[in-house]
Formats: C-alpha cells, structure tokens, sequence
C-alpha cells in the first residue's frame, strides 16, 4: 500500500510537466501588464497558412480577445495600450516573398506597400493605424525552437513598440483540425499570463 501512495504524488507531477511543456511564455524585463487598459489586434496574413482553414484563425483570434477582455482588458481599436500580434512559424519569412497574391489580399506584418485588405478573421478587433505602425523591437529573434507550426502571441506596447508579454504553443496548432483542441491550446497558453497567476495565487 505504501508503494502505491509513493507513485500517486509523482504521477501528479508528470502530468503537470507534460500539460506545462506545451506552452511557454516570456516576460521581458519582467514588465508589469498592470498599467495597460486596453487592446487590439496587429492583423497578421501568416495566422492563416491555409485558406481553406478560416475558421482556423477565426477561432485562435476570438479566444486570445476573450482571453484578454477576461484579463480585464477593453477592446479599443483606435488607442489601445497594447497591440496583440498573432503569427506562425510556418512562414518565418514574410508573406510578401513566399505568397504575393496573399499579400494583395491580406495585411501582413511587417507591413509593406500593397496591403489590401485585413483577414476577415479578425472581424473589427484589429488597430486601425496599424499600417504605419512599423517594425517590433525585437520581433522574429527568439533564441529557442518552436514546432512548424506553433503559434507566438506578442503583446507589444502600442507607444515604445516593444513586446511586453510573449506566449507561444510548442506543438503544431495551425494544422490541428480540432477546433476546440486549438482553442484549449490557446487558453493554455494565456493561464500563464500575469493577470490569471495571480487569480490563481
């Protein structure tokens, strides 16, 4: 019986390992999130690899923005505090090299000449002056590997251009097929954000 008591607690701390190795998350310079009020989203073709698969980005889109009005955040599109930026590193390049024609019809960041229109994905959740916004300090010069595939969530400050908060899927979530499984994911990642460790604590 004794024996059996031993395996429980250790079998409890490798599933927490195997749920926690999932996701991961960075907090540069250990910013405080506490002083932003309110959101919204840099569009961003390279969500979307496949365009059979809107719902893809539909459904990682709508679960980031309830994640961040559930954080405590205000969706404002024309001055929001921070700037959400979705990607994948299934196009590490720009989309503008790999893909023109989806650059004529999509916003893709960085943002060069020639963007259409946004992904409709993101229905009216995104900046509207996210055409001049420019280059993110430190965007695409991560030092760890991520799953072709995995999905990056920055949070960038909309003044100093720098991201704040970042969160990151380690498996493949644009190819998942299940959409509740990509919205699991999604969640998963944001209940390391600041605001839910310390609801947690």
């Amino acid at each position: 019986m004794k024996n059996k008591n031993i395996f429980i607690p250790i079998l409890i701390v490798l599933f927490c390992y195997a749920c926690g190795s999932q996701v991961k998350t960075v907090n540069p310079d250990k910013n405080s999130l506490k002083n932003y009020k309110s959101f919204a989203f840099l569009p961003n073709a390279n969500l979307n690899t496949n365009p059979e698969q809107q719902d893809v980005s539909k459904v990682v889109v709508e679960t980031v923005n309830a994640n961040m009005e559930r954080a405590g955040y205000t969706l404002d599109s024309e001055n929001p505090d921070l700037l959400v930026l979705i990607s994948s590193k299934k196009l590490v390049e720009p989309t503008a090299q790999q893909n023109p024609e989806l650059q004529k019809d999509y916003a893709a960041y960085p943002y060069t000449d020639g963007v259409g229109r946004v992904n409709p994905a993101y229905g009216n959740y995104y900046y509207g002056g996210y055409g001049n916004f420019g280059r993110i300090t430190g965007y695409d010069t991560d030092s760890y590997e991520y799953e072709a595939g995995a999905v990056i969530i920055d949070l960038v400050d909309r003044k100093t251009k720098e991201t704040v908060w970042k969160g990151t899927t380690k498996k493949n979530l644009v190819d998942q097929a299940d959409l509740e499984a990509q919205e699991e994911m999604v969640n998963l990642v944001f209940s390391e954000l600041p605001a839910f460790q310390k609801d947690s604590e």
